[in-house]
C-alpha cells in the first residue's frame, strides 16, 4: 500500500519541480537499475540468515526514504531518493516471496495465489491513498504517512513474523526433476520475456502517466482511481489464474497477458479522458496478472531448494524491465509524450513472437 501511495506521488511531485519528461523517466529508471541485481543479492544472502531481519531492514530504510521525499527541493535529487526506496524494496520481496514459499502447507501455487492477492489489494488502494492525501492535505502528505507506518510495521515484523527453522524438502523430487527437464526451454525462455514485458510496460505506465495525467488537468484523485482500476484488475486476475491455467495452460496464461499489454499500451496512444485511461489501466492490470501470476509460479517451482535466490532473480528480472523501459521512454518522450506506449506496443509483440516460437505442442500444454 505504501509503495502504490509513494509511485503515484514521486512524478506528480517531480511535474511539480518542472521536471522534465527525461528527468521523470531517469527517475524512474534509477529504481530499476538498482532493482536489477540488488535481489539477486539480498535472496541468496536471506537463504543462509533470518528472513525477518531482511524485511525490518527493508521497512526501516523505506521510512527513510520517504523521509527524504519530504525535505527534497530540487527535482534532480529525486534521482537518489529514488535508488534508497528501491533499495528497500529490492530487500523487502525476494525475504517475503521466500518465507512465504517456505512456510506455506497449501502448496506453493495456492500459497502463491494468496500472496497476490494480499499484496495486489493494497496495491488497489494505495494510489487511491495517496491521490486523497495530495488532494485533501498536501503533495508530501503521502510521504509522511508512508513513513510513520513502514517505521511501525519494521518494529511490528520483529515480533511478529516467524519463520521455519529449516526449508522443507519439495515433497516429489522426481516429479520436479522431469517437469524441469520437460520445460528446459519453454516456457522458461517465454517466462523471462515475459517477465520484462510487463516490468517495462509497468515502468512505463506508473513513470510518465501521472506527470502526464497532471498536465492534462486530470486530478491527484482521478490518477489514483485510475491507478486503482489497474490494481482492482490485478486482483480479480489473481483471484483467478489457478482456474484460468487449468483451462489454458501455462502457455495460455503468458500469450494472454502479454496480448493484453499489447493492447492496453497502443489504446494508451488515442486516449485523452478519464474513462479513457480507467478502461486502459484495466487493460494493464489484467495482462500483468496474467504474466506476474504464471512467471512468480514458474520461478520458485524451478528451485524449490533455493527460495530465496529464486526470489532474488524473479525480482532482478522485474527491477531489469523497469530500469531500461523507463529509460528508453524518457528518451522517445522528448519526440512525443504517447513514444513511450508505442515502444510498450512494438515490445509486446515482439513478446508474442518469442512465446509463439518456443510454444509447446497443445498436446503437452497445461500446468507445469
Amino acid at each position: 500500500m505504501m509503495v502504490g501511495a509513494v509511485t503515484v506521488t514521486v512524478p506528480i511531485y517531480a511535474a511539480s519541480l518542472k521536471a522534465s519528461p527525461l528527468l521523470v523517466g531517469l527517475i524512474g529508471s534509477a529504481g530499476g537499475l538498482v532493482h536489477s541485481f540488488l535481489p539477486f543479492v539480498s535472496g541468496t544472502l536471506c537463504d543462509r540468515m533470518r528472513k525477518r531481519i531482511f524485511v525490518f531492514a527493508a521497512l526501516t530504510l523505506y521510512g527513510c526514504s520517504c523521509l527524504l521525499y519530504n525535505f527534497t527541493e530540487e527535482a534532480s535529487m529525486l534521482v537518489f531518493v529514488k535508488v534508497l526506496e528501491w533499495s528497500s524494496i529490492a530487500i523487502f520481496w525476494p525475504a517475503v516471496e521466500a518465507l512465504l514459499a517456505d512456510s506455506g502447507e497449501l502448496g506453493l501455487e495456492e500459497t502463491l495465489r494468496r500472496f497476490n492477492l494480499s499484496w495486489g489489494s493494497a496495491m488497489v488502494i494505495g494510489p487511491v491513498v495517496g491521490g486523497s492525501l495530495i488532494t485533501v492535505w498536501s503533495i508530501k502528505a503521502p510521504f509522511i504517512f508512508s513513513m510513520f507506518l513502514s517505521t511501525i510495521l519494521g518494529v511490528s515484523s520483529l515480533i511478529i513474523l516467524k519463520e521455519p527453522e529449516k526449508r522443507p524438502e519439495p515433497k516429489i523430487h522426481v516429479e520436479t526433476k522431469q517437469k524441469t527437464v520437460k520445460d528446459k526451454h519453454y516456457p522458461l525462455v517465454s517466462g523471462l520475456a515475459s517477465i520484462f514485458l510487463f516490468s517495462s510496460v509497468e515502468g512505463i505506465a506508473f513513470t510518465f502517466f501521472p506527470a502526464f495525467a497532471s498536465e492534462l488537468g486530470i486530478s491527484a484523485l482521478n490518477i489514483g482511481w485510475i491507478l486503482f482500476a489497474f490494481g482492482a484488475a490485478r486482483v480479480v486476475t489473481f483471484s483467478q489464474s489457478n482456474r484460468l491455467e487449468s483451462r489454458v495452460g501455462r502457455t495460455g496464461l503468458f500469450l494472454l497477458g502479454s496480448m493484453f499489454l499489447g493492447v492496453a499500451s497502443l489504446l494508451m496512444v488515442f486516449s485523452n479522458t478519464f474513462p479513457l485511461y480507467v478502461f486502459c489501466f484495466t487493460l494493464f492490470g489484467v495482462g500483468s496478472g496474467l504474466a506476474y501470476a504464471a512467471s512468480i509460479a514458474l520461478i520458485l517451482g524451478r528451485w524449490e531448494t533455493s527460495r530465496g535466490r529464486a526470489s532474488g532473480i524473479f525480482e532482478s528480472l522485474i527491477g531489469f524491465g523497469y530500469f531500461v523501459a523507463p529509460l528508453i521512454g524518457g528518451f522517445v518522450s522528448e519526440y512525443s509524450a504517447v513514444a513511450p506506449y508505442l515502444f510498450g506496443f512494438a515490445l509486446s509483440l515482439a513478446v508474442i513472437f518469442v512465446q509463439l516460437r518456443f510454444r509447446k505442442p497443445s498436446s503437452s500444454d497445461g500446468k507445469l
